[in-house]
């Protein structure tokens, strides 16, 4: 869906601000904010918060082999 884009004067932004968000919401129109016929501001759609995807098996169940309370510390000592 191509962006829509339109200049309106601060007065007519300050009345329909409300609208003009819904706009930018639902259909990713910009608005181009005028003041005595230049541009001041900018009303745009934000880029949607990309959501990240656990890794494929993130959050299955693992399973340990031995005992994890032995005490090894013998095998990693310097000789």
């Amino acid at each position: 869906m191509p962006a829509i884009t339109a200049a309106v004067n601060v007065n007519e932004a300050k009345s329909n601000f409300s609208g003009l968000l819904a706009e930018v919401e639902s259909r990713l129109a910009s608005f181009t904010i005028m003041r005595y016929g230049h541009p001041v501001a900018r009303l745009v759609p934000i880029e949607p918060i990309r959501k990240i995807r656990p890794l494929p098996g993130y959050g299955r169940k693992i399973a340990i082999k031995g005992d994890l309370f032995a005490d090894d510390s013998g095998l990693w000592e310097n000789a």
